[in-house]
């Protein structure tokens, strides 16, 4: 009994640790990050570091980076609520000009794309202890094992509006449950497919969706929430509707060069 309380204890101090880190962090990333060297997109993104931002909005924290080739979204999420709207409908990166008067259709990419009756795992991540080995094992071969397409739009090249998980061009996503319930997710995808929206001063806007459950369609790639209404750029209450609000941040980056 008293081996599980320091455990249960230990874990509470750790997620505890992280909320107040995030909290310290800035609400949106502007400046450019170089991506690390020999990047792997598996979900697990200890080779970043300390990431750059937590929005309250989104509850969020988040680093968006680039090298010559591509551009990465990295984020995490501690609280199981957000974890398990992250899974409902997942995230929406956007890329836009700021030219305002632009006329070129912003580029959008939406991971995970998880059929939602299959991931239910609030009810696991509850229990105050950690999780043992096999229950990591179990937990993500739920949220990864029925995985097939990564949304995109904007993009001609994809008239279809998504692409296979498993393709050869480029756009890759990975997420991951860790023993103290911490969910981390990466996505990653070439420069090439938003070069036109990219300005002479390598510049653009982007735009960052924690998309949640759409009731109409059951998978959300923009989203609504459950009255129709639009997404919300400040923090949604827990409760009956949060899991079918979106709520998103907007910011500028500017590519980093070594």
């Amino acid at each position: 009994m008293g081996t599980k309380i320091i455990v249960v204890s230990l874990l509470l101090v750790f997620n505890v640790s992280i909320v107040s880190l995030a909290q310290k962090l800035p609400v949106k990333q502007e400046a450019g990050v170089i991506a690390p060297v020999g990047v792997k997109i598996d979900g697990k993104i200890t080779e970043w570091g300390n990431l750059q931002a937590y929005n309250p909005a989104t509850e969020i924290s988040y680093t968006i980076a680039n090298d010559n080739d591509k551009l990465y979204l990295v984020c995490s999420a501690t609280v199981v609520e957000v974890i398990q709207k992250i899974q409902l409908g997942g995230i929406t990166l956007s890329i836009s000009p700021v030219d305002k008067k632009s006329v070129i259709e912003p580029v959008a990419i939406t991971y995970p794309i998880v059929p939602w009756a299959t991931v239910q795992i609030n009810y696991d991540l509850r229990p105050p202890a950690p999780l043992n080995e096999s229950t990591v094992s179990l937990i993500n071969n739920k949220i990864s094992g029925h995985l097939k397409e990564i949304k995109i739009s904007g993009v001609k090249e994809f008239p279809d509006g998504s692409i296979s998980v498993y393709n050869d061009k480029g756009i890759i996503g990975g997420h991951y449950i860790s023993s103290n319930k911490v969910y981390t997710y990466e996505l990653s995808f070439p420069l090439s497919l938003i070069r036109s929206l990219i300005n002479d001063k390598d510049t653009f806007n982007y735009k960052v969706q924690v998309n949640g459950m759409d009731m109409k369609t059951t998978t959300v790639v923009g989203g609504t929430n459950g009255s129709g209404s639009a997404p919300s750029d400040q923090a949604v209450p827990y409760g009956a509707l949060f899991d079918m609000s979106p709520t998103y941040f907007n910011s500028t980056y500017t590519l980093a060069r070594k």
